[in-house]
């Protein structure tokens, strides 16, 4: 079925295109939400005459889009939800949730608006674009935590929190600790050999220093002899 664009549609075309789509698609959504006209003669002549009122409209959706991007842009979502060690939500996040919660900021979008096509069901911390416009469009993030703390945690990190990942960190942190005494005890040992090298050099030195006084010690020995017997 061929339709004329009243809007820019993602991978479909710009305002005035004429393109296929299925019939299902602009019987269902394009045409109802007023996305887009049959293309029959008769709306043809329709669009060329509204044309630039058309597009005149949609350049004012576009900027008042723009100013809402200015509030929006950046935002976090932060929903506090129970869930088990696993992660695994005692319950799910959906678009409604993020809504309610921009509107506690006095932010007010719509949830088709908000590119999210699944249910949250395990704790998170991920980008979710919001499609302010089909030329407008930007991301805030989402993060579902057990508790602000955690969601705190969990900002600082990029990724959600679980006690598994939890438990995986610290043997990657043991795991480092382990590696750096090894090394440190291998560096260890030349040090000990080198200190046990040392020490016998002083010994082998210490005993050539003695060894000249007993040969002393033994000449005066025979002298002391030599003269009690001339005596």
């Amino acid at each position: 079925m061929n339709i004329i664009l009243l809007e820019k549609i993602k991978k479909l075309g710009d305002i005035g295109d004429e393109v296929k789509v299925k019939s299902g698609y602009a019987r269902n959504f394009l045409v109802p939400n007023k996305k887009a006209l049959y293309a029959t003669s008769e709306n043809k002549k329709y669009f060329e005459e509204k044309k630039t009122e058309i597009k005149s409209q949609n350049d004012k959706l576009i900027k008042d889009a723009k100013e809402k991007l200015k509030t929006l842009s950046g935002q976090e979502v932060t929903l506090i939800r129970a869930a088990s060690d696993s992660g695994q939500l005692f319950g799910s996040v959906s678009t409604k949730d993020i809504v309610n919660s921009l509107a506690e900021k006095n932010i007010s979008i719509l949830k088709n608006e908000i590119d999210l096509n699944k249910s949250i069901k395990n704790l998170t911390y991920e980008k979710v674009t919001i499609n302010l416009h089909p030329e407008v469009s930007c991301e805030i993030s989402l993060n579902v935590a057990r508790s602000s703390e955690e969601a705190s945690t969990q900002k600082k990190l990029g990724k959600a929190v679980t006690t598994n990942s939890e438990n995986e960190n610290n043997k990657e942190e043991m795991s480092k600790e382990f590696s750096v005494q090894d090394e440190t005890k291998t560096d260890e040992k030349p040090e000990k050999i080198n200190q046990a090298v040392d020490l016998l050099n002083e010994d082998d030195k210490s005993k050539e220093s003695k060894a000249p006084t007993e040969k002393n010690k033994a000449s005066d020995t025979d002298t002391d002899t030599d003269t009690d017997t001339v005596g």
